[in-house]
């Protein structure tokens, strides 16, 4: 009887007789709207959508976790660098590099077969950040806001795991070349777009330059970054990682692409009046030239640089003559700036002092620094950049936070210059200790630290270095590991 009503429907409804007969479309769409659905109308709905779409690929596929895991940390630290860019629209803080940490970290531990051999030579690194995170946590008994200071706890988190991606993915050679090519192909792009925006006077939505305008903001760079001096961090940080992997090309074109990044990158940083990331690029440039060239070479590169220099700015050429000058403008006129920090600093120190030297709370330095720079409580301009990486940690975190933090920078350096000297001076292992140079120059030169994750990335790519020496180094060729 139902048989024969099913067939009667078949004959009479021709739409009704596909659907039956094609039910697993039908399942599949009606699936994908109602996740649509869930992602457009519940708050952060895309996260338990993303949960059970991994979930489901995992039970029912066969992938190579390994080769997943690997692309999944290359991409997720690609993204570092782009923040808000590719984020989702209307929610800010939301951005790729955000939503791919949790779905790596929860592969990672549930779906993947773990390998901690990997990372033994250079887990001291991570213990000491972890006891830094530790500590920092336990200020949140006292700390005036512990949403506020969860958030920034958070961004410690980030940074670890950032560390922890670095040393157990980019595990040798092979795989830290993959993303040390894609870091070249980043680079040039951002510095391409630095170089449109010190032509055209145009920047992308989010840079600083579209809210605050100065004399010179229209025509210096910011790239994917909000202010002048965090896209010159970002250029010096990487600039021996690109060189490196540049060299590595065929030597003629080695030669013109090393040639290429070096004087763009030098000129953009120039134009950003940042006199740290000045200074550090100096001393990346002369340290890898050293280390790249014979002696009698580098002397001959430096004198017919500085006579090319000196002949073209006395016959008034006007692109050098006015890199002089912004040269010169970086370190004179910026004393409005220069004691306006130390006015910050000797603020932060009080603050020190007056928590006894057990912090004032994860993340609370800029607003108690923003009530002693105003001398009340401003809540419309609550927030106060303390332009300090080691000060702002002590007020935050106190002693007991800075003591693992500073442990950990000193064993990174003593362990770079280990690498380098053991390498005889080699150009490949000066790449850890110019990361080193570069972030303690970004640590004093930027208004904040934390929230900018190439900083992380940078270290990362630095210890995933030294790990691959350490696991690597018996019976073979230094100078042939990066």
């Amino acid at each position: 009887m139902v048989a024969n009503t099913v067939r009667k429907i078949r004959k009479s409804m021709p739409i009704i007789k596909w659907l039956l007969g094609n039910y697993k479309v039908v399942s599949f769409f009606l699936m994908a709207v109602i996740m649509l659905e869930i992602c457009v109308f519940i708050p952060y709905g895309y996260v338990p959508v993303a949960a059970l779409l991994v979930t489901v690929i995992l039970l029912c596929f066969r992938i190579n976790m390994e080769k997943c895991m690997f692309t999944l940390s290359i991409i997720l630290l690609c993204a570092g660098f782009f923040g808000p860019y590719l984020g989702v629209p209307t929610m800010e803080n939301i951005f790729l590099f955000r939503v791919l940490l949790p779905i790596h970290l929860v592969l990672f531990l549930f779906f993947y077969k773990k390998d901690w051999e990997r990372i033994r030579k250079i887990r001291i690194f991570l213990w000491l950040y972890i006891l830094f995170i530790f500590t920092m946590a336990i200020t949140l008994f006292w700390t005036d806001s512990l949403g506020g200071s969860i958030r920034y706890i958070y961004f410690l988190f980030e940074w670890l795991y950032v560390f922890f991606i670095c040393v157990y993915f980019l595990k040798d050679v092979k795989s830290y070349r993959v993303f040390a090519k894609c870091t070249v192909v980043l680079y040039i792009l951002f510095i391409s777009i630095g170089l449109w925006e010190v032509i055209t006077g145009m920047h992308l939505p989010r840079s600083g330059s579209t809210f605050y305008i100065t004399t010179t903001s229209k025509h210096q760079p910011t790239g994917f970054q909000f202010n002048t001096n965090d896209y010159a961090a970002l250029l010096t940080i990487f600039f021996p990682v690109v060189i490196i992997e540049i060299s590595k090309w065929k030597k003629r074109t080695a030669i013109i692409g090393i040639s290429i990044i070096s004087v763009v990158a030098v000129y953009l940083v120039i134009v950003t009046f940042s006199r740290m990331a000045m200074l550090v690029i100096s001393i990346e440039v002369i340290i890898l030239l050293v280390s790249w060239m014979k002696s009698w070479i580098f002397v001959g590169v430096i004198l017919g640089g500085l006579g090319i220099s000196l002949i073209s700015y006395y016959f008034h050429w006007d692109l050098i003559v006015q890199l002089f000058s912004d040269i010169t403008r970086a370190f004179t006129d910026k004393n409005g700036s220069t004691l306006e920090r130390m006015e910050m600093y000797k603020a932060t120190w009080s603050l020190i002092r007056d928590s006894h030297f057990i912090g004032i709370g994860a993340g609370m330095l800029p607003t108690h620094l923003s009530t002693v720079m105003y001398g009340f409580e401003n809540a419309s301009a609550s927030y106060w950049s303390p332009h300090n990486y080691w000060l702002e940690v002590l007020a935050n975190g106190g002693i007991l936070a800075f003591l693992p933090l500073i442990s950990f920078f000193i064993l990174y350096f003593i362990a770079s210059l280990y690498y380098w000297v053991k390498a005889r001076w080699k150009i490949e292992s000066s790449v850890p200790f110019l990361i080193g140079v570069a972030f303690v120059f970004a640590s004093i030169g930027l208004s904040g630290t934390f929230d900018k994750m190439f900083l992380g990335l940078g270290l990362g790519i630095g210890m995933s270095i030294l790990n691959i020496y350490n696991i690597e180094r018996d019976g073979k060729e230094l100078s042939n590991q990066i």
